[in-house]
């Protein structure tokens, strides 16, 4: 019976195939087990120990070492549910991390093919387990070679051992176009052996074009098998899946949830079945298709085990079902079903991706303030999650900056991970993010200074009194006496009492130091001499809630102003009134101060975030403010220029008319009268400063080239760039370690000059720089061994 068995196999061998190999000179005259094929008859015990060994020694261990890699890759992948996740839960660039181990499969199978004789049942399996290992490790073209031997070397055959011509209409004795083999078994081949490998390596060429964004080839193979007679049904599930994935990389999204609906057999367990019920409701409702989506959210949610997935479906669940209408009555209801998830102790570790989602409803319906209540009860939901945190902060950033409160949108920015930035807009997002530093510290110089205008502008008397009472409310706070104020100088500690010993032996009971009362006591008051009982708050949060208080803040604005570096000098009356402009010189300084920064917070609305209607606000005051102001002329064409942007011509007229009056010969009113012979000198001008500031880059001056390239950067914005100044700029960053300013610096490359060289260079140096930690981790820890016969001389 066991031969009869064995002999049974002899069908799916595949004589013929041989090597030439090139042997060490210690092993050329030694016969590998594939070269003695055709020396030896295959005998029924050949057969039966050839294919045992080669199937349980070779195939079944690289088999399940692949399958392991697989289920590492998958492990380490996070999809990101708020976005459309990713066709696989895994990625090649995950895979391939693990080249050693994929190195190994390919070890085993050629040695699997080698050493045994090729009549065997497992070579076309060795080889289709070659390719796999191949595709995982993403060196595509080694597997497309792979896939195309195993297509042709077990192609179909004739009855006298000659090959038939592939896709040929008599294959297999069809009439039919086909390039399949026939998978006709009996019933002991199919117990015995697995089927033949050639039909499934056609879909893994498919797989391997589609992940190697060669789509034409893909869909070429893709048309052919739907329509061979001879393609196994067992197939069929694999190939919907190979065409919900083309359709998927083209952004079909329809045609893709329907196919991926037909391959859903495929699935490896019910988590990854319910992952993909996941992401055919995001096709289904990228394509508009409410009720297929809603269905395939609720399906997900029924069958995952993930949490995070069952949030974010019951999330879009209850986005979706508004009855397919979007009246603010459907809305709000859903709203509301969402702030009553997050009370809920079930989705506890997860209410900062509830109150989000809220919040982006919320945003949608143009309701800004309740979105950003919601976005701050996201960030103090905050479970752990940094990521979800940092787009909750970034989200609450944008609001805060379309309603022009640029204070806090730059507190928020400054909150925000860059790698929750798209690599399109981190080139925007550095720009903003720079230009609202710059409106925030202008701004704080204009308050600051008009706050100390406003007591130095007080009665003598009242004034006294306001100060005393800040004094004394700040020696409070710093547990100070009232009258006293040499109790308190942080510059003297006294060093002359002898140290409390810790660990002295002859402390009673033995207490532990941390609890012994005697040494905590005399740590408070160590601390309290020499930092007082100031209040946990510094400068930054004592603005901020100045700045939420408002006109209602004034008082503690005018005590912010003038404690704000209180710690640096001993408590005096004194002291407080230094900084108050109460003599002609100082009113002049704080005057020249606010004048300075209004003008620079107006350029920099201009130039920095292109707000013209804000600049126009910020300019007017200016001149409205400071007339006669050395700034003026170029103020009145700032003002002109942003009049033209936002479109009002006849303010337009009125600046100009101004500019011809007042500034007869000047440089920014002949740019008014004749805009093209001084543009064509400013641009010489601002081309030369740059070639200047890239030349210094290039001789290793990189603190004189950051200084130059900022200053000229306040005047002429990014007109002038090149990409290759922003090029080495960032070479330059990434040595310091600057990493976000360099990947700004890329971004700007990308963004700027697409299509160049440059910006080619500019993407992969940033995709590098993604992975720094990585590779400085592997490069610290490679040894390198120099061989045993190799020295130095």
């Amino acid at each position: 019976m066991l031969v009869l068995l064995v002999s049974g196999q002899v069908a799916l061998s595949q004589p013929g195939i041989s090597f030439d190999l090139k042997k060490p000179e210690k092993f050329e005259n030694r016969k590998l087990g594939s070269e003695k094929t055709d020396d030896k008859k295959y005998t029924v015990t050949r057969r039966f120990v050839q294919n045992t060994v080669s199937h349980y020694n070779y195939y079944f261990n690289a088999n399940e070492k692949l399958k392991d890699i697989l289920l590492r890759a998958k492990t380490d992948h996070k999809d990101d549910f708020s976005e459309l996740i990713s066709f696989y839960n895994y990625t090649i660039d995950g895979t391939s991390r693990y080249k050693t181990d994929l190195d190994s499969v390919i070890y085993k199978t050629t040695a699997g093919i080698l050493l045994h004789d090729l009549r065997t049942n497992w070579v076309d399996n060795f080889y289709l387990l070659m390719g796999q290992a191949y595709f995982y490790r993403k060196s595509f073209d080694s597997a497309y070679l792979t896939f195309q031997y195993l297509n042709f070397a077990f192609s179909p055959k004739e009855e006298d051992g000659y090959d038939k011509v592939i896709g040929s209409n008599s294959n297999e004795g069809s009439d039919a176009f086909s390039i399949s083999t026939n998978e006709k078994r009996n019933v002991v081949k199919k117990v015995l052996s697995r089927p033949p490998s050639r039909n499934e390596a056609l879909l893994w060429q498919i797989k391997n074009w589609i992940a190697n964004d060669e789509l034409a080839e893909a869909a070429g193979l893709i048309q052919t098998l739907k329509y061979d007679p001879l393609f196994p049904k067992r197939l069929h599930a694999d190939l919907e899946e190979m065409q919900a994935w083309y359709f998927y990389k083209q952004q079909l999204f329809d045609s893709a949830a329907a196919h991926l609906e037909n391959a859903m057999s495929n699935a490896a367990n019910q988590q990854e079945k319910a992952r993909w019920e996941y992401l055919i409701a995001q096709l289904y409702e990228k394509s508009g298709k409410q009720e297929l989506s809603l269905k395939y959210y609720e399906r997900s949610i029924k069958h995952t085990i993930d949490p995070v997935m069952e949030v974010y479906a019951l999330l879009n669940s209850i986005r979706r079902n508004n009855d397919g209408t979007s009246n603010e009555i459907a809305i709000q209801q859903a709203i509301d079903a969402l702030n009553k998830m997050g009370r809920r102790d079930k989705y506890l570790m997860y209410r900062d991706i509830i109150y989000y989602t809220a919040a982006k409803m919320e945003i949608d319906r143009k309701n800004p303030e309740a979105a950003k209540l919601l976005l701050q009860k996201s960030i103090r939901s905050s479970a752990g999650d940094m990521l979800q945190k940092s787009k909750s902060f970034l989200a609450l950033a944008d609001v805060s900056y379309q309603q022009k409160d640029f204070a806090n949108a730059k507190k928020y920015y400054d909150s925000v991970d860059m790698a929750t930035v798209a690599p399109e807009d981190l080139a925007a997002f550095g720009n903003r993010k720079e230009a609202l530093g710059m409106i925030f510290t202008q701004q704080n110089i204009i308050l600051r200074q008009d706050s100390l205008q406003k007591i130095a502008a007080m009665p003598e008397a009242e004034r006294e009194v306001l100060l005393k009472k800040m004094l004394r409310r700040l020696r409070r706070e710093q547990g100070l006496k009232e009258e006293d104020p040499a109790v308190y100088n942080p510059g003297f500690v006294n060093t002359n009492a002898p140290p409390v010993d810790l660990f002295n032996a002859s402390a009673a009971k033995g207490e532990w130091y941390f609890i012994n009362a005697a040494a905590k006591s005399k740590g408070f008051g160590d601390f309290r001499s020499k930092w007082g009982t100031r209040p946990n708050t510094d400068n930054w949060r004592r603005f901020n809630s100045v700045q939420r208080q408002g006109p209602a803040g004034k008082e503690n604005m005018q005590e912010y102003v003038l404690t704000e570096d209180a710690a640096a000098k001993p408590l005096s009356l004194e002291s407080l009134m230094d900084k108050l402009p109460l003599t002609p010189e100082k009113l002049k300084t704080s005057d020249d101060s606010i004048m300075n920064a209004q003008f620079v917070l107006a350029k920099t609305l201009q130039d920095g975030l292109e707000d013209y209607s804000a600049a126009i606000t910020a300019y007017e005051a200016f001149l409205q403010r400071f007339p006669g102001a050395p700034q003026e002329e170029e103020a009145l064409f700032n003002l002109y220029y942003c009049y033209k942007k936002a479109g009002e011509t006849s303010k337009m007229a009125q600046v100009k008319s101004m500019l011809e009056s007042k500034f007869g010969n000047g440089k920014f009113s002949n740019i008014v009268k004749n805009p093209g012979a001084v543009d064509s000198l400013s641009k010489r001008a601002g081309s030369a400063l740059y070639e200047e500031i890239y030349t210094l880059f290039i001789e290793g001056r990189f603190a004189e080239a950051t200084a130059r390239k900022k200053s000229a950067d306040s005047i002429y914005g990014k007109h002038y760039w090149s990409p290759q100044l922003l090029y080495i700029e960032s070479v330059y960053h990434i040595q310091e370690r600057n990493d976000s300013v360099a990947k700004i610096a890329l971004g700007n490359i990308i963004s700027l000059y697409p299509g160049q060289p440059m910006a080619v260079k500019a993407q992969r140096l940033l995709e590098v720089l993604g992975r720094r930690a990585e590779i400085e981790n592997y490069l610290t820890n490679l040894q390198i061994e120099r061989p045993a016969g190799d020295s130095s001389m």
